[in-house]
C-alpha cells in the first residue's frame, strides 16, 4: 500500500525534465485483476507551451485498477488553480477548475488500429510507470469555464472610450439597443422575394 505524502512538489515539465505525473504500477500491474490502488494527489505542475497558467497546486485522487490488459486510471474530486483572462474586462484572475471525475485506460501494449493518437495511452512496461500528465491537461482544458469573467459584476470596457468601468465610470453615451430591431422588415423582403 502507498504512504500518503501531501507535500507539495513543484517541477517544470518540459520534454527534458520528468512529468511529476509519473507514477509506478508495479504493485498494480503485479496483482489480480481488479486488484487497486489508491493516492493522493497534492502537485505542482506546469504546462508549457499549452496557455495553462498554473497558480495552485492539483489536488484530489488517483485511483488505477489492473483490468485484463491495461490500468484503469481514475481521477476523483480533483481542483487545480490557473489563470485565466476575463472577457469582458481583459484583467488577469484566479480561478479554481475543478474535475470531478475522469477515467483513462492505460494499455499494455499498443493496438494495431489508431483511429485518434490523442486517445491512446500507453503504460511503460519497461519501467512499469504511466504518466497522467496529458490526461491532466487534456481534462483542465475540458473543464475552463465557457464564458471566462472575473465576477459576475463585472462592468467590462466601455465600447466606445475603452475605459475599464470597474475602475472608472466613464461619461459615453450608450446605444439604446432595447429599441432596435434588425429584423423587422425581413417579413417583406421574404414576401417580395418569393413573388419573382
Amino acid at each position: 500500500m502507498m504512504t500518503k505524502n501531501r507535500t507539495v512538489k513543484k517541477v517544470k515539465t518540459s520534454a527534458v525534465v520528468k512529468s511529476p505525473l509519473v507514477f509506478k504500477v508495479g504493485k498494480v500491474w503485479a496483482g489480480a485483476q481488479g486488484n487497486n490502488i489508491k493516492i493522493p494527489l497534492n502537485v505542482l505542475v506546469e504546462f508549457p507551451d499549452s496557455g495553462i497558467k498554473v497558480t495552485a497546486p492539483l489536488q484530489g485522487e488517483l485511483m488505477m485498477i489492473k483490468l485484463k490488459e491495461e490500468i484503469s486510471v481514475i481521477i476523483k474530486d480533483a481542483s487545480i488553480g490557473v489563470r485565466l483572462k476575463c472577457g469582458r474586462c481583459l484583467n488577469d484572475y484566479d480561478a479554481l477548475i475543478r474535475i470531478p471525475g475522469a477515467e483513462r485506460e492505460f494499455l499494455s501494449r499498443r493496438p494495431s488500429i489508431i483511429d485518434d493518437l490523442n486517445d491512446v495511452y500507453l503504460i511503460d512496461m519497461k519501467d512499469l510507470t504511466i504518466d497522467i500528465y496529458e490526461m491532466v491537461r487534456q481534462e483542465i482544458i475540458l473543464h475552463f469555464p465557457f464564458i471566462q469573467v472575473c465576477s459576475r459584476s463585472c462592468k467590462g470596457l466601455c465600447p466606445i472610450c475603452g475605459r475599464n468601468r470597474n475602475l472608472n465610470p466613464c461619461a459615453c453615451k450608450q446605444e439604446d439597443l432595447s429599441r432596435n430591431f434588425p429584423f423587422k422588415n425581413l417579413k417583406k423582403l421574404i414576401n417580395k422575394k418569393s413573388k419573382f
